[in-house]
């Protein structure tokens, strides 16, 4: 599901990502829930980037909330990569950041824009190209999801992967 988001794009860059697995739940400018039994996936996108909090069946709170976000003092710097036991679930996540032509950046963004996500994606109004997107499926008993958060103004595209899977 493609959206519009309702403010203007800050001008940041992929280089102020910062992830977090502790920080609470943030107010979503656009949100969705996908019901993927056992689990359930709350997507959250941020004006800073995006959230994730997943559910485990009728369980009280969260199993996993990711956040990758410019959030500078509540989140670390984006690392590469990073895993953590969650009571029975291994958490794995890993990033990269590459930096493309101004063609191929804006190919790219395009084949995002055209893609039918099972998830949820946003258009920051204001910059052509400046897209944040969350894809979420079942996988091997767990679950897996891929983001995109894209900078127009430097053609970098940061890629996220994270997954749960039964330890």
């Amino acid at each position: 599901m493609f959206v519009d988001l309702p403010v203007g794009y800050c001008d940041t860059g992929a280089a102020e990502l910062g992830w977090s697995m502790d920080l609470g739940p943030q107010r979503p400018l656009a949100a969705r829930r996908l019901d993927l039994r056992p689990f359930r996936a709350d997507l959250h996108l941020l004006g800073a980037s995006h959230q994730l909090v997943v559910w485990l069946g009728g369980s009280a709170g969260p199993l996993c909330l990711e956040t990758v976000a410019c959030l500078p003092g509540r989140t670390v710097p984006l690392p590469r990569a990073a895993g953590r036991d969650l009571g029975g679930w291994r958490y794995t996540f890993a990033s990269v950041v590459r930096s493309h032509s101004r063609q191929e950046f804006y190919r790219r963004v395009a084949r995002l824009e055209s893609r039918s996500v099972f998830g949820l994606a946003g258009r920051y109004p204001g910059l052509p190209g400046a897209v944040t997107a969350i894809a979420v499926l079942p996988w091997h008993s767990g679950l897996r999801w891929t983001t995109w958060h894209t900078y127009p103004q430097n053609q970098q595209i940061a890629t996220t992967l994270s997954s749960l899977r039964p330890v």
